[in-house]
């Protein structure tokens, strides 16, 4: 069976296209129509570049763990490693002669964002551009070099306007008097050099589209048209530009206004959409035995279910659609649940009836904070939760009420919460978890609910 695949990372030589789709390479014709696999590694190969011959294919793969450079024979056959920085290294492109392959790596850098480091197709030593970082390059026909900073793909922060916005350099050929290219008040990214234009992907005007400028940064041309997605990964020869949206493939006339969507056919059986047999346990978020041990209550995916401890039918519990669910636990009643819910917007405190014999009460007005643990009184309808606030709060499951009962200005592990384990006495009058008393020392401390006091049960212990 065929299928349109998920087409990302193009690159053009002539008159193929590769491209990453399946997380392995794929080659078709500039015309479309069925395309061929490349590669059949154990993990995803992205980023890749022709040589400007077209006889080779740098690419970035994860085949041995991190994100490192790759080469190969641009018509198929086996790659060969060529970093070993133990970090991120993606494919900008080639130097212009084919002598080296360009890639931008945090790799021995002072700062996450990285530099371009060039190295050769046959191996060796990496060398590092002394020009600070860097993502992108592009080169004129007369030696002219853009140079790319924080340009990485506006679609994953669209409309981003802030300080790590992506922007254009450009040098004269034989000099590193940099000058800042274009003022769009935008993410730019992708900068592809063709004939006398330089082009690259902007969304200024509101969508991720191609625009073209002239060295001097002036007479912008908009050449593609989306209102839906946004182009991504622009790349060139320097005759033609290819790029993909929304999951397709485009190939673009630099002279033209509008681009054409390429057709490609993918052999291929799908492998990643075949159904799986896991081990729920991966995807466990938390368990609770009911009060009289007969029944669980687990949180699955995002879904509360109840099931009997050795048979029995598993029931879901809750909105089967429009909420996510965490921490679901008894009530003392056995037959009520509480979980913290999730919307979209801020969770929340759900009360949940086990046999549906009621809808389910959203404590709304009840502010919560980021829930990350949760505990049910043994002996009514109240509730103690930590929050990522480092608070412990007591909340009445029947009226809403909440009472915060201890917090701390330290902490260490999840969101820095300093108080986990949160044990309720048999009676319900008392509750013990740990404190921390400052940045390196915890205690256990107790707190009595009816008056509030607190008692340091233990001496500190780093």
């Amino acid at each position: 069976m065929t299928t349109q695949g998920y087409i990302r990372f193009p690159t053009i030589s002539g008159d193929r296209i590769v491209f990453t789709a399946e997380d392995d390479l794929w080659s078709v014709s500039t015309a479309g129509g069925r395309a061929e696999r490349l590669t059949a590694g154990v993990a995803e190969a992205t980023h890749a570049a022709f040589s400007p011959d077209g006889a080779l294919l740098a690419f970035s793969g994860r085949d041995e763990g991190p994100v490192e450079v790759y080469v190969m024979p641009s018509e198929g056959g086996d790659a060969r490693r060529l970093t070993y920085h133990g970090s991120r290294a993606f494919v900008a492109g080639w130097t212009p002669d084919g002598a080296k392959i360009l890639y931008a790596s945090p790799a021995g850098q002072p700062f996450f964002s990285g530099a371009l480091h060039e190295i050769s197709p046959t191996g060796g030593e990496p060398v590092t551009w002394p020009y600070g970082p860097l993502h992108s390059v592009a080169f004129g026909p007369d030696g002219t070099r853009v140079f790319g900073r924080n340009t990485a793909d506006p679609a994953r922060w669209k409309r981003y306007r802030g300080g790590t916005a992506g922007y254009l350099w450009i040098a004269p050929a034989g000099s590193d008097e940099f000058h800042h290219l274009l003022d769009l008040d935008s993410n730019i990214a992708s900068p592809c050099w063709v004939g006398a234009r330089i082009y690259f992907i902007s969304d200024h005007e509101g969508f991720g589209n191609v625009y073209s400028c002239l060295p001097s940064g002036e007479d912008i041309r908009r050449h593609t048209r989306h209102e839906d997605f946004y182009a991504r990964g622009l790349s060139t020869d320097g005759k033609w530009l290819v790029y993909h949206a929304g999951g397709d493939l485009f190939l673009l006339d630099p002279e033209a206004t509008t681009s054409e969507r390429l057709d490609v056919v993918l052999p291929s059986a799908r492998a990643h959409r075949a159904r799986k047999f896991v081990q729920p346990a991966h995807n466990l978020d938390s368990w609770s035995p009911h009060p009289q041990g007969h029944s669980l209550a687990l949180t699955v995916r995002g879904k509360p279910v109840t099931l009997g401890a050795w048979e029995g039918a598993v029931v879901q519990q809750g909105d089967p659609d429009a909420m996510r669910y965490r921490l679901v636990t008894w009530l003392s009643d056995g037959k009520r649940l509480a979980a913290v819910a999730d919307d979209g917007n801020e969770p929340r405190l759900a009360v949940l009836t086990a046999d549906g014999s009621a809808p389910e009460r959203i404590l709304d007005g009840v502010d919560i904070g980021h829930v990350i643990e949760l505990r049910a009184s043994p002996v009514d309808a109240q509730v103690l939760l930590v929050n990522h606030r480092k608070e412990i709060v007591l909340v009445d499951c029947e009226s809403g009420a909440t009472r915060v009962l201890d917090r701390s200005d330290y902490g260490r592990g999840e969101l820095a919460t300093m108080m986990r384990g949160l044990a309720w006495a048999p009676d319900g009058r008392w509750v013990a978890y740990s404190y921390f008393v400052n940045a390196q020392q915890a205690i256990i401390r107790l707190c009595e609910l009816a008056t509030g006091k607190t008692y340091d049960a233990t001496e500190p212990m780093l």
